[in-house]
């Protein structure tokens, strides 16, 4: 409404700030469903490459999402899982599962060293995408 020489506008954002939370809380839940969906692909194709002669480390392979709101972290790992011992040498997959992993000169009969990191990189050009991807279907 004008008033000598000047209008006013008054805005009501209660609305607005309602809207605001509810697409900040679909971001979030996509966000966490994206940071899923990462972990759990990268964490099987590095199941797909770990070396398996007596599947001890494959079996302490694990993946967790950490995080709240909106702070997610995926957590892809060996040695977990009760950290199993192998059968053959007598040590924890822990104990070794460095080795294996950098090791570029060990042949594996099955399985190849930097089991987790290639996988990791692999992922990294299409997290974006994917992300973007599971939010957009989020929100609708």
């Amino acid at each position: 409404m004008a008033r000598g020489g000047r209008a006013e506008l008054k805005i009501d954002l209660r609305e607005f700030d309602k809207s605001l939370e509810v697409l900040l809380h679909h971001v979030e839940r996509g966000t966490k469903r994206a940071t899923k969906a990462a972990a759990k692909e990268i964490f099987e194709n590095s199941q797909k490459q770990v070396p398996k002669q007596s599947a001890t480390l494959a079996r302490s392979g694990y993946y967790e999402i950490r995080g709240y709101r909106r702070d997610f972290e995926a957590v892809i790992g060996y040695g977990g899982n009760g950290n199993p011992i192998n059968p053959a040498t007598g040590e924890r997959a822990s104990e070794y599962m460095v080795a294996v992993h950098e090791d570029l000169e060990a042949k594996h009969p099955n399985g190849k060293a930097k089991y987790l990191e290639d996988p990791v990189r692999e992922y990294q050009q299409k997290f974006l995408t994917r992300a973007a991807s599971i939010i957009r279907k989020e929100m609708r």
